[in-house]
């Protein structure tokens, strides 16, 4: 794909002068893309820029000879450089409340003719703390009165509740003073407190409760691990109500009846249940009364429950974030609704016309626009009549049940096989559209396709779908080598049915279908680009062509999990857990064996180390094909013509 002038990064030609209209391009140009060919003097210069959250762009600057300069906010390579020392600054990002600092902020770095250099990786790392403070129990439009002092001097005087950003680590004072309001005196509770604030983009909690009562209630709360929140509240007199997650005394109360009402709660792969899970308690003026809420533990087991059927080879389940619809692809090339339980018989999309649905062929996937509440864009995933891999693009109308028109193809290519398709499309953290080919079929892909960098077959694409027909991002590692397909963002797979992508711990799984012995879940960060992962010169841990000393520079990213084919037969990759229904699977990957049908899960380090293997014996569902994940996180199987909820037993 040839790239125009625009997308070169701007230098001065040897013994001339920058014109004011290229000086006016640098800052559209540092937006736009890196180098293009390199000349016979040339070198490159690769920058990682890492630690950010996704969408959040760094602030880079590379200044060398000549006048050069350049500004990127995203990992890049930059492309026909004059040789000679640049210098790299990088410069704190603010974003979210919190303050994002590099390191190294200045570095230098010589590029020489026909060479890549590559620079010290910029990593952003949080350097500032965030109070979230809460003050409850004032009548309406009266203001508290309350002083927050800090390091440096840094005094704040706080009248509502409010979230304090971008705060210096270190210890802060919380002073609450009475308030006079409606002709009574409201105490605080408590009256003074400190607290040790780290550099963290999550907010520490803090609390004050006003009360012009004169009533106590000490409340005690035991049996949970330590780190584990209780779900108790407590509702009383004249609209009172908190939310309780550990032992307190609540002081400053009103007489009256309170009701205390505890909920079942989870950790780790453990249900913890409350006794008594509700009580009331008679609170007299000026006396102190007493409540105790026990915990019970419990390991948690995990069920399935019928959901829809009667589908036509259904294959995948996603939906818009926050909608209440299910959107099940059919393999024939439809995809159908599920809303309130009910399967709607108009499909969402009928594209059966132009769908091979022959042997292991058809549509596979779906994903949504990330912006799909406001532009109503979608994209499928599917095999012609003419033996061709194509995502292609369409348009609807957010919250309607019948799609719109197609926007056209967004990529297509060749793939010839019978088998090895891949099957899913996702988007990304960084908004770009990830998507997953096999190897193009057969035993033991016979044309080292996945080791073959000039073909997208046996891959993992990165491209950026909302140009036509689709962008390259400026980050993908292979961009502007001679060679190689630029869409490449990571390669060595077999055939990888399902991928995903787990956003809060910024990691990659990758289900990979075996060869002869083993299946492998590979485990990544989402920022790792370029890495191979290993077939066909290895079948999850163990050479397969060649069959020894397949591995022998460590070059080859293996697998975080495998099991050999006395345990099943060919991996569902499926999902990490972050729904509400079951917080006790919060952060376990789940994935399933299409032979076998059982459920297990793991859950990774930021090493992409598996560990906390479980078997859930609760499950077993033979030919599952494949996982689902709905608008509020919780997760589906779908097997045969039927689709399944994975809840709590």
């Amino acid at each position: 794909m040839s790239r125009s002038i625009s997308e070169r990064p701007v230098r001065r030609q040897r013994g001339m002068r920058l014109t004011a209209l290229v000086v006016g391009l640098v800052g559209v140009i540092a937006a736009c893309g890196d180098g293009g060919s390199t000349g016979p003097e040339s070198g490159r210069l690769a920058i990682t820029i890492t630690g950010l959250p996704a969408g959040v762009p760094g602030s880079v600057t590379i200044a060398g000879p000549d006048g050069f300069q350049f500004v990127t906010g995203s990992s890049r390579t930059l492309a026909s450089l004059d040789p000679g020392s640049y210098t790299i600054t990088a410069a704190e990002v603010t974003s979210g409340g919190s303050r994002y600092a590099p390191s190294p902020a200045t570095q230098t770095v010589l590029v020489t003719s026909n060479a890549l250099a590559t620079a010290t990786p910029v990593t952003y790392a949080v350097a500032s703390a965030r109070l979230a403070l809460t003050i409850l129990g004032l009548p309406e439009g009266s203001p508290a009165s309350i002083t927050v002092v800090g390091p440096a001097s840094y005094t704040r005087s706080v009248t509502e509740s409010d979230t304090i950003d971008v705060l210096q680590p270190g210890a802060y004072t919380i002073t609450a003073s009475d308030v006079p309001a409606a002709g009574r005196t409201y105490h605080p509770s408590p009256p003074a407190q400190v607290l040790s604030l780290t550099a963290s983009p999550t907010p520490t909690m803090a609390t004050v409760a006003y009360g012009a009562g004169t009533a106590t209630l000490n409340l005690t709360i035991s049996g949970l691990p330590t780190g584990t929140a209780a779900g108790v509240t407590v509702t009383g007199p004249a609209g009172f109500e908190r939310t309780i997650a550990a032992s307190t005394t609540l002081e400053y109360l009103e007489g009256g009846s309170y009701t205390i009402t505890a909920n079942t709660v989870g950790s780790n792969l453990t249900t913890h249940a409350p006794s008594p899970p509700s009580q009331t308690i008679s609170v007299t003026d000026g006396a102190t009364m007493a409540a105790t809420v026990t915990y019970g533990s419990t390991p948690l087991e995990l069920a399935i429950e019928l959901v829809a059927a009667g589908l036509t080879a259904p294959v995948f389940l996603t939906a818009p974030e926050g909608d209440a619809r299910l959107f099940v692809v059919e393999r024939n090339g439809r995809v159908r609704i599920i809303e309130n339980g009910e399967l709607l018989a108009t499909p969402f999309l009928d594209n059966r016309v132009v769908v091979d649905f022959t042997g292991e062929r058809g549509m596979l996937s779906m994903t949504f626009d990330p912006d799909y509440a406001t532009n109503g864009v979608f994209y499928v995933y599917y095999n012609t009549l003419l033996g061709l891999m194509r995502v292609e693009r369409f348009h609807s109308t957010p919250g309607s049940d019948v799609a719109g028109a197609s926007g056209g193809a967004v990529m297509t290519f060749p793939h010839g096989g019978d088998n090895h398709h891949g099957g899913l499309i996702a988007f990304g953290p960084d908004r770009m559209l990830y998507v997953a080919p096999g190897d193009g079929g057969c035993c033991g892909d016979p044309q080292n396709n996945a080791q073959n960098l000039q073909t997208l077959l046996g891959k993992l694409l990165r491209i950026d779908p909302r140009t036509t027909p689709y962008g390259i991002p400026a980050d993908n590692p292979f961009l502007g080598q001679s060679g190689v397909r630029p869409e490449i963002w990571a390669y060595g797979l077999r055939n990888p049915w399902r991928f995903s992508f787990d956003a809060p711990a910024g990691l990659l799984y990758i289900g990979d279908v075996g060869q002869d012995s083993r299946e492998e879940v590979n485990v990544s960060p989402t920022t790792a680009a370029g890495l191979n992962y290993g077939w066909r010169l290895m079948e999850g841990t163990a050479c397969y062509n060649p069959t020894s000393n397949c591995n022998p520079t460590g070059q080859l990213t293996l697998p975080a999990h495998q099991y050999m084919h006395t345990e099943g037969c060919s991996v569902t990759g499926g999902y990490v857990y972050r729904g509400t229904a079951i917080p006790e699977l919060t952060g376990h990957y789940l994935y399933s064996d299409y032979c076998q049908g059982w459920l297990r899960s793991f859950r990774a380090t930021t090493g992409g180390v598996a560990t906390e293997h479980r078997t859930w014996t609760g499950v077993t569902l033979p030919g599952t094909l494949s996982f689902g994940r709905d608008g509020t996180g919780e997760l589906y199987m779908i097997a045969g013509t039927q689709v399944w909820r994975i809840v709590r037993r």
